[in-house]
């Protein structure tokens, strides 16, 4: 399963970078901050499941801290990338919101395989230290179904995670 998911993740970065995909849902800078370095106290980590771009990406942290990334490095449109996704801008903020319940919800689904045709609305990634608390490392919430805890969350902490990141050019 782990290695679906990467293999799925890497062809679509692969894509990306040789075909000089545009962000085409959102033109603006999305802004952010170096990311945070050395945060051990990760929950887990979520993204769209959409694959027309690099999403954003929200990371989940013990502590009542989140970190969105936004921006991650890339090659310039007509230049093969081959570089692991890697994000180098975040935005940082505080919740408190009893983010478990986004697992206790019946619309989330754990280690559920997709094909490119079928991609789920959201990608959820459990840190080792969950998985080890006998958490299942991947987790999706299907497109058309709502997870009410998840989007209770999402509007406390105004994140939107339908946006694509913004392409930091390397040269």
């Amino acid at each position: 399963m782990k290695k679906t998911i990467l293999t799925i993740l890497l062809c679509g970065l692969l894509l990306t970078g040789i075909t000089g995909c545009k962000n085409e849902k959102n033109d603006i800078d999305l802004g952010g901050d170096l990311p945070l370095q050395n945060k051990e106290d990760l929950i887990f980590s979520i993204n769209s499941g959409d694959k027309s771009c690099i999403p954003v990406k929200l990371a989940v942290y013990e502590d009542g801290t989140y970190e969105l990334f936004t921006t991650y490095k890339a090659c310039r449109p007509g230049n093969t990338c081959t570089d692991i996704l890697s994000y180098t801008k975040s935005i940082k903020g505080k919740y408190d919101y009893d983010v478990m319940k986004i697992f206790a919800d019946e619309n989330i689904v754990a280690d559920q395989p997709h094909s490119m045709d079928n991609l789920p609305e959201y990608e959820i990634y459990m840190s080792d230290k969950y998985v080890q608390k006998d958490y299942e490392y991947c987790y999706t919430i299907e497109k058309n179904t709502i997870n009410i805890s998840l989007d209770n969350f999402l509007k406390q902490i105004d994140v939107n995670l339908n946006l694509c990141a913004n392409p930091d050019y390397i040269d």
